[in-house]
């Protein structure tokens, strides 16, 4: 008997993409998520295949004989999986859409893909929101006044269930000349004589009070503002150079703010510190309202599939 196998549409769908740019960090930009996890779910699908489906090499990404020859078919079947989608939520219609929020203290970068990826959703229609922060995203889906939510672990609330999707690691951003650029890696004991601002957190004055008293603790006591709650990646940049600033920050390279803070005028090096975790997102759902939208596992999934966390 021959051996069925089991094919994920979402990693048909980055197939796609990766065969028709023939580049995995123009495919990866396209499909909102970063080159490691695209090139593992290509990986995934190859095993479930049975075959490679690009021929890699440094410069150059061509497909096989195998990828060329299912290029046609995995468009065919993500046309239907699409059309079978939109007819479910025709029928489905009368739940109305799907109300997701999220915190707008995740880092900027991963905010506007994830809000990107949720107006993709096919499960169902979206309406996309940032209420405020991750307590008051919790408290949205208590409520019943959001189906689905984008929130910081720890959750606040008792009464929500969430999935990580994606973890993140502090960093600080300084100028090219500070004693700290010298650095590979920093500890929160190396900020004690500084003046810190908070990046993470400058929007949310609960968090911001929490990141304080937790800087505090560890001995840093000069915690300022840097430019103000809704200042640009361009307005930070300039304060961290005229005052001698150190801003705390997501540590992405990749990201607006990582590039904004790059060489040869800036520095951005990683915390490794055991009091200093990493932090992560997570979809979050209410566990106790008695009906829930048809459409909100199906968006989880996709989601997850969507950012891999793992």
């Amino acid at each position: 008997m021959a051996q069925s196998v089991s094919i994920d549409f979402t990693r048909l769908k980055y197939f796609v993409a990766v065969a028709e740019e023939l580049h995995f960090k123009r495919a990866a930009d396209r499909l909102h998520i970063t080159p490691p996890p695209l090139s593992k779910q290509i990986k995934l699908l190859e095993r479930e295949l049975g075959g490679e489906l690009f021929a890699r090499s440094y410069h150059d990404v061509r497909l096989t004989p195998l990828g060329a020859a299912l290029v046609e078919p995995a468009h065919r079947i993500l046309d239907m999986v699409t059309e079978l989608r939109a007819t479910a939520s025709k029928i489905a219609g009368s739940a109305g859409p799907l109300r997701v929020g999220a915190t707008a203290f995740a880092p900027s970068d991963f905010l506007y893909a994830f809000e990107d990826a949720v107006n993709q959703l096919t499960a169902a229609p979206t309406q996309f929101s940032i209420p405020g922060s991750a307590a008051e995203v919790a408290a949205h889906l208590v409520a019943g006044h959001l189906d689905l939510g984008l929130i910081h672990l720890p959750c606040p609330e008792s009464r929500v269930d969430f999935r990580v999707i994606s973890r993140y690691r502090s960093g600080i951003a300084v100028r090219n000349d500070d004693p700290l650029a010298a650095r590979a890696v920093i500890t929160i004991d190396d900020l004690r004589d500084r003046e810190v601002a908070v990046d993470i957190a400058r929007a949310n004055p609960l968090a911001m009070a929490t990141l304080t008293r937790r800087l505090n603790s560890s001995g840093v006591a000069r915690v300022v503002e840097a430019a103000g709650s809704r200042a640009s990646e361009v307005e930070l940049a300039a304060q961290v150079r005229s005052r001698r600033l150190v801003l705390l920050i997501a540590y992405a390279p990749d990201s607006i703010l990582g590039r904004v803070f790059s060489p040869p005028q800036f520095k951005l090096i990683p915390i490794d510190d055991q009091r200093w975790k990493p932090g992560q997102l997570a979809l979050a759902w209410s566990r106790d309202r008695p009906e829930q939208h048809p459409a909100l596992r199906a968006a989880i999934d996709e989601l997850t599939e969507t950012f891999d966390a793992a």
